[in-house]
């Protein structure tokens, strides 16, 4: 049996994580055990982390790479994280009780943190908002903006969760596609319903295809839109399920990918050089917009406590000009 992970405490621009050491590794030296618990982490470089002070061993205060761990040790490493900036002033309310909080939030801002990304994140920012209890009880991409709903109470966390988790809430996108060929015309209505899966032929771990799970979207066309790049058009999509990556994915395999995504319709090389070079001019050069084009627009759920029926609507971003 592994030992138990301890819930991570946070400070400001640090990242702490510390384990429970189990009977498994009694007598373990303490860079013999760091290399063995985090990925990536030889033993070369669990010695300098140790030296440098940023892995100790509680209830004793000094360690050494030699030192011999014991029962019921707490291993804890520390990791420093670059300066982040936050996005806390696009992040917009648009709906709040006594028990629901309705953000918009912006593309760029992740819901919950990640090994590189920990206070531009939408978790933080309800701490930083007073908001200990708040919890988002659904996700939606990071570059994906528009409506996410939050449970402001831990007692509302799990019938929120399973609104979700069923047919209840109505999610409403919108998106801007590429769409050369004119297979969107204004008008036109269509329902997409190839099943979908990991992409096996796909470096990218993340990257979906046509697969075994059912899927079901919704697309209506509203209208042409003559951009330089590409002529492109404005869709309002509805979802039934919610497979990762559903309406880029299923919009691809149309012929028309979201416009700036940078995962659907690229190579899997654009997407590794654009994740490790971000600002990189060219890279960016081949792309309509710096974001991929799709909002979540308008949902409609059932009051989980009052039984009430919200709709709750997010303005467009600039991105889709005058309507």
């Amino acid at each position: 049996m592994m030992e138990d992970t301890i819930p991570q405490r946070i400070e400001e621009n640090v990242r702490v994580r510390s384990y429970e050491v189990d009977h498994n590794f009694v007598g373990w030296r303490l860079d013999e055990y760091l290399a063995n618990r985090i990925d990536g982490m030889s033993r070369t470089l669990a010695a300098r982390v140790i030296k440098e002070g940023n892995a100790t061993v509680a209830p004793r205060r000094r360690a050494k790479p030699s030192t011999r761990l014991r029962l019921d040790d707490v291993v804890t490493l520390r990791q420093e994280l670059p300066p982040e900036e936050v996005q806390d002033h696009q992040v917009a309310p648009l709906f709040r009780d006594a028990h629901l909080l309705i953000l918009d939030k912006p593309a760029g801002m992740l819901v919950h943190e990640t090994a590189t990304t920990r206070l531009n994140t939408i978790t933080h920012y309800l701490l930083r908002q007073g908001l200990p209890e708040a919890e988002p009880v659904h996700r939606i991409d990071r570059e994906t903006s528009g409506v996410l709903v939050c449970a402001l109470t831990a007692g509302v966390v799990a019938p929120l969760r399973g609104l979700f988790a069923g047919d209840d809430p109505r999610k409403m996108y919108r998106a801007l596609v590429l769409d050369p060929d004119h297979r969107w015309p204004p008008g036109e209505r269509a329902t997409l319903t190839t099943p979908l899966g990991f992409d096996p032929t796909s470096r990218l771990p993340m990257r979906m295809a046509k697969g075994d799970l059912s899927a079901t979207t919704h697309v209506q066309a509203l209208r042409r839109i003559d951009h330089p790049y590409s002529p492109m058009a404005d869709l309002r999509i509805r979802i039934e399920s919610g497979r990762q990556h559903q309406i880029r994915v299923h919009l691809f395999m149309e012929g028309t990918p979201i416009a700036g995504d940078k995962l659907y319709g690229q190579t899997d090389d654009f997407f590794t050089d654009i994740c490790d070079h971000p600002d990189d001019q060219a890279l960016l050069a081949r792309l309509p917009f710096p974001r991929h084009a799709l909002h979540a627009w308008r949902i409609e759920l059932t009051h989980p406590i009052t039984d009430d029926r919200i709709a709750v609507e997010a303005p467009l971003p600039t991105i889709w000009g005058p309507s």
